[in-house]
């Protein structure tokens, strides 16, 4: 007996060395992964247009124009801004820091693919009926500017549409380049 209880006290530690053995091997083992750094992501999109304001890019082009003093407002995102010529038009710049040009909704009109000094863009004649037209321009995949118009008068969508590309261009040099 206690020969047999010799042999089982000398069983267990061969096999713990074993198995220590076979983890020290030099031979790479196929089911070892490679250790990744965890990556913190963060749940909230970040606001690249922060550090802008939707009457700063608008003032310059329609004060020249003879436009009334723009005013905020707050109708497609918490950073717009819209202003007037009576008897002409009333146009707007928001800044949509959540929402791509893809989220951008037609409203009446048809969205027309297109490039503004490299980025992409799309116009929108017809947006909010005769008379209108909206020009966004992305800002990355999630963010964008959008400049709109809406004639007062007799005019046409491509009239409107002038006008907007015409705000777009002179406010895009401003905007951050997205990711």
């Amino acid at each position: 007996m206690l020969h047999s209880a010799r042999r089982k006290s000398l069983t267990v530690p061969i096999a713990v060395i074993a198995v220590a053995a076979s983890a020290c091997s030099s031979e790479p083992r196929s089911d070892a992964l490679p250790q990744v750094p965890a990556i913190k992501s963060s749940t909230q999109p970040t606001d690249v247009l922060k550090d802008l304001k939707a009457c700063d890019l608008l003032e310059p082009t329609t004060a020249a124009k003879g436009f009334e003093s723009p005013r905020v407002e707050t109708y497609e995102s918490d950073n717009g801004c819209r202003t007037a010529k009576r008897g002409y038009a009333s146009v707007s710049i928001y800044l949509v820091p959540e929402a791509g040009i893809d989220k951008l909704s037609p409203g009446q009109g048809t969205k027309v693919p297109s490039k503004l000094n490299g980025r992409e863009a799309v116009e929108i004649p017809g947006d909010a009926g005769t008379d209108a037209c909206t020009v966004a321009v992305a800002v990355g995949p999630n963010a964008r500017m959008t400049a709109s118009t809406t004639l007062e008068q007799t005019g046409t969508n491509e009239e409107a549409c002038a006008l907007s590309r015409e705000i777009a261009e002179a406010a895009e040099p401003k905007l951050p380049r997205g990711n």
